[in-house]
């Protein structure tokens, strides 16, 4: 199973044609400007004049305009502009121009500690940086037939792989995300070499002695990274922050960093061809999903780890939920799927694409969340950007590359993993054929697939159930033969003629729904969800805390529309909620509190606080 480029494939749906085009339109450029006055630019600039000291800013900040190259690269396919292409190759041509002549680039080295590179890989980011290096230039190649970035993601890459190797010195990055790249760079350039080193970087990952040990010793180098510490004589080096703990084929559960594990075992499931490798990461993933992961697809609950902790801690007030923890769980478990053909993976990538991770971005597209938590006491806003800004162009490039996760083709084979709205063209059963999604997806359940190959061709179409539709309803015009079913997708493998039609229903209607009694923070609460949404409560249609409110879960749900956003709908339910007002005390016997009937207004998780801050929660209290 693959991904189509996106050369084959156009998003057409209202919801993502509006995402995209306001990606465009607005969030690229008002991302460049963010990399103009933050000075991310101006670093490559100095290094190509040959200046030293002064780099401004965090250390990996390098990264930020490569994933910005990305998106603009996604984008620019989608809808072009003139305005976007200038600023992308701007950003191009200041990149290559800082590269040292052995391929080395990293701008915070370059000018102020350039006899220091390579001594503090678990803190520094150097292989981190690059990784998105060279993914930048993977997609604008791909995307564009330009291959300058990617010549100098190659020259980056070689001189990595002069150093580290099975034959050279042990290492690998503190922070993940080479592995990936290497991936597709040797998928762009057909050197399997750059797969062959990401499959060492995975599988040397926590095995002893780890190379971060005497790194943790090296105080020279200790002192240029603002956050470092020596450990005391009696600190025992773990490593789970780095997935540096064991090695993968050991894995059991998630740990650590939420963003590095995800992007580990990314590359991880995209290597994987072996049993051992295949079950590790299965059993990983059901620890992440069934025990350690925000109804919203958000993952890794705790801020002073930016990751995980323990089972079942699912905190809803202090929920850290990263926006690039999101969009990395969206990442892996497209691998995963790709791996397995399994739906169990496109529940949640469907899940996390459609709440954790979009909610990281206003609908106007120019303010972003870092953290996405389930509940606000008002205290929350977006802002247009960060000190740390990893996930302003994170959320832009997964925006712009959204059509690589709602299908995919094999020979014989087409997977529709999420029916959005899209038209794509690909080869099935040797035959160039147009497959049509025609939807409005995530407001209605009503499909139509429209086939239309050059000639009648026989493959198997495969459309995925979701976990969350309860009554299904199928057709195929005219055609005898019954659908079967297999790893969670209605499979319907006939030969199809030129204007052939699949009708789906997939019955979307509004449920709640709880949580393990082990999550305490949700004992007696339900979250409202209707198809692939999290909704929401926020005091800004209420009127009131929606701490106050309790639901009916008996009564009926009413769709109507929202005042957030064009097209969005809203959901009202009735319930009751506890007026605050003691006469005389902040203590009182049962029954004093004075409780009335109420209608709260739900809206989609991700489209909260687009009319500035309130109080918000996701898990409500039920009747």
């Amino acid at each position: 199973m693959r991904s189509l480029p996106l050369s084959q494939i156009k998003m057409t749906d209202p919801f993502w044609t509006r995402w995209q085009t306001v990606l465009v339109e607005t969030t690229l450029p008002a991302e460049y400007d963010q990399l103009v006055k933050t000075d991310r630019l101006k670093n490559f600039e100095r290094v190509a004049k040959g200046e030293t000291g002064g780099f401004d800013g965090f250390y990996f900040n390098d990264s930020d305009t490569y994933k910005f190259v990305e998106a603009c690269a996604y984008g620019l396919v989608a809808r072009p502009s003139e305005e976007v292409r200038k600023q992308m190759q701007h950003c191009i041509d200041l990149v290559a121009a800082a590269q040292m002549p052995d391929g080395y680039i990293n701008t915070y080295f370059q000018l102020n500690h350039p006899t220091m590179k390579w001594r503090n890989l678990n803190a520094l980011h150097e292989m981190y940086c690059g990784g998105h290096l060279i993914e930048a230039g993977v997609a604008v190649y791909e995307c564009l037939g330009d291959r300058k970035l990617m010549d100098v993601g190659i020259r980056f890459a070689d001189h990595v792989m002069s150093l580290y190797g099975p034959d050279k010195k042990v290492g690998y990055c503190g922070h993940e995300e080479i592995e990936l790249a290497l991936i597709k760079l040797a998928r762009a350039s057909g050197e399997n070499k750059y797969r062959e080193f990401a499959r060492w970087l995975v599988e040397i990952r926590g095995c002893r002695p780890s190379p971060f040990e005497p790194e943790l010793q090296d105080e020279e180098s200790l002192a240029i990274h603002p956050f470092s510490r020596k450990p005391k004589p009696d600190e025992k080096y773990e490593g789970d922050y780095y997935q540096d703990h064991l090695p993968i084929r050991q894995h059991t559960e998630v740990v650590g960093h939420a963003v590095r594990a995800m992007y580990l075992y990314i590359a991880a499931a995209d290597l994987a061809e072996d049993p051992e490798l295949v079950a590790a990461l299965e059993r990983t993933w059901d620890n992440l999903t069934r025990k350690r992961m925000y109804v919203t697809g958000g993952i890794g609950p705790s801020a002073h780890n930016e990751g995980f902790t323990t089972d079942y801690d699912l905190p809803n007030l202090s929920a850290y939920a990263e926006t690039c923890a999101a969009i990395g769980l969206i990442f892996w478990g497209n691998a995963l799927l790709q791996m397995s053909g399994n739906a169990e993976y496109a529940e949640t990538m469907e899940r996390a694409l459609y709440n954790g991770a979009i909610s990281g971005i206003s609908l106007s597209g120019d303010q972003f969340f870092y953290v996405n938590p389930l509940e606000s006491r008002g205290t929350h806003k977006r802002t247009p950007w960060f000190d740390c800004a990893c996930c302003p162009p994170n959320i832009a490039r997964l925006i712009g590359n959204v059509s690589s996760y709602v299908c995919a083709a094999a020979d014989n084979d087409f997977y529709i993993h999420i029916p959005a709205g899209f038209d794509a063209t690909t080869t099935l059963g040797g035959v160039k054929t147009k497959i049509s999604v025609e939807s409005n997806y995530p407001w209605s359940g009503k499909i139509t697939v429209r086939i239309d190959p050059e000639k009648p061709t026989e493959f198997a179409l495969h459309f995925r159930i979701p976990d969350w539709s309860e009554d299904v309803s199928t057709e195929v015009p005219n055609a005898e033969e019954e659908a079967g079913y297999e790893k969670g997708y209605a499979v319907f493998k006939r030969t199809w003629k030129p204007g052939d039609t699949l009708l789906v229903d997939l019955g979307m209607e509004p449920k709640w729904v709880e949580s393990d009694p082990r999550v305490r923070d949700n004992l007696g609460r339900v979250a409202l969800t209707c198809g692939p949404l999290i909704y929401t409560a926020e005091s800004h249609d209420l009127g009131f805390a929606p701490q106050l409110f309790c639901a009916d879960v008996e009564a009926p749900i009413v769709t109507q529309p929202s005042d957030v956003g064009e097209g969005i709908k809203a959901l009202s339910v009735e319930g009751s909620m506890e007026v605050e007002l003691f006469a005389d005390s902040l203590y009182a016997e049962p029954g004093t509190t004075d409780i009335r009937e109420a209608t709260a207004t739900f809206i989609p998780y991700y489209a909260w606080n687009n009319r500035g801050p309130s109080n918000m929660q996701v898990w409500v209290r039920q009747l």
